[in-house]
């Protein structure tokens, strides 16, 4: 054996060698590429969803507003529901107030005339 047959075995083993570390490195890059390639998948799945509720948010947002304006109108009608009640009772209030002190003015002039009355009547009598 020469050293060409020694050299060109050597070559040989290399290449050899460097053709099992391409298919070795091929295999771990086919595996890499469908490991991202399920990430992508997931990923896609997970933005579908997104954009999906995405497209459902306004609506949703509609109706709690819907809602909210319905409540506000809700409540505006029982505060002035109750506002009207209040004007009510502080309007009897006040026609019951003045129906009193009307009639007791004319009730309260007409006893102190009558004590004047009484008064002047005893004064006029004795005399």
């Amino acid at each position: 054996m020469n050293i060409t047959d020694i050299l060109t075995v050597v070559l040989l083993i290399s290449a050899s060698t460097l053709c099992i570390a391409l298919i070795y490195f091929h295999f771990l890059i086919a595996k890499s590429v469908r490991t991202i390639s399920t990430n992508f998948e997931h990923l896609s799945i997970k933005i579908n969803s997104f954009i999906d509720s995405a497209h459902e948010l306004p609506k949703k947002i509609d109706n709690v507003t819907n809602e909210i304006d319905t409540q506000l109108k809700v409540t505006r009608s029982v505060v002035s529901d109750v506002r009207k009640f209040a004007d009510k009772l502080l309007s009897v209030e006040t026609k019951m107030r003045d129906g009193i002190v009307d009639a007791a003015a004319p009730l309260s002039k007409n006893l102190r005339a009558l004590g004047k009355g009484v008064g002047s009547f005893w004064k006029n009598y004795k005399k």
